[in-house]
């Protein structure tokens, strides 16, 4: 046993680099996806000491072979990569698992930003970061992983409305829109209670098991986001309301025959 560096002096039994050795004793798995392999195995120590064990690529095909060949919790990855770079790479990722993506990258434009968590990636982490923040946000995506809510589909005839969580499709009077993670999350956190108001901690927790403050500001731009799709005058919503000190509601009829769920 050894203690972890990184927090308090919680006893932990130490990661295994599965690159280098087979355990039979197997942690949360982390896929560790960078072509420069100081910060790999920089990142490898980091995880390790907090009792994470790791696997790790240095490019795109390297990558997807290692992902079907383990059963990671989670991908860190890394965009800027020569040949299949990390944008191109989450696409072939996402053609093949629902594992959660973390990204981790030098790129800090807040348009890179945004654009890797419309793809529906599960966080996106800035380098240089700090080893107890990697840590941490790691434990976070997988832990909200471990939540599961029973699959559902949601009906409101009465408005035209269909969330079917299995595929993440919304289907309002008559379009379909597949919506990435983040988004449906938060939508679905509203079909669960319709007709209530859903205020922003609670919507944190189901989304992110996380209900701190930090989580409920990046909630606004997912509303935003869900607007932009499903409203007929984003600016004007009446899917989709809101009321300072309440939270959010979707909008829909609330009598219990009009709404199916299996």
């Amino acid at each position: 046993m050894t203690t972890s560096t990184l927090f308090s002096s919680t006893p932990i039994e130490k990661g295994v680099d599965l690159d280098l050795l087979d355990s039979d004793i197997h942690h949360k798995l982390i896929l560790v996806v960078d072509d420069e392999i100081d910060t790999v195995n920089l990142i490898k120590q980091i995880l390790m000491s907090s009792g994470i064990d790791v696997i790790s690529a240095t490019n795109g095909p390297e990558a997807l072979k290692r992902l079907s060949q383990n059963a990671p919790d989670a991908v860190l990855l890394d965009l800027m990569m020569p040949g299949m770079d990390g944008w191109m790479l989450y696409e072939q990722i996402r053609k093949v698992s629902s594992v959660p993506v973390l990204v981790v990258s030098a790129l800090t434009d807040t348009d890179d930003i945004v654009r890797a968590l419309q793809q529906g990636a599960d966080d996106y982490i800035t380098k240089p970061f700090h080893p107890s923040e990697l840590v941490a946000r790691i434990q976070r995506v997988t832990a909200q992983r471990g939540v599961k809510h029973p699959s559902q589909i949601f009906k409101f005839p009465a408005n035209g409305l269909e969330i079917d969580s299995n595929t993440r499709e919304v289907t309002l009077d008559g379009r379909v829109t597949v919506l990435p993670a983040r988004e449906f999350g938060v939508l679905a956190s509203l079909a669960r209670r319709p007709g209530q108001w859903v205020d922003l901690a609670t919507i944190a927790f189901d989304v992110w098991n996380d209900p701190n403050i930090h989580v409920q500001s990046r909630i606004k731009y997912l509303i935003f986001l869900l607007r932009s799709q499903l409203e007929k005058d984003p600016g004007n919503p009446r899917l989709i309301v809101s009321r300072e000190g309440l939270g959010y509601k979707l909008a829909v009829s609330t009598d219990p025959e009009k709404i199916i769920r299996r």
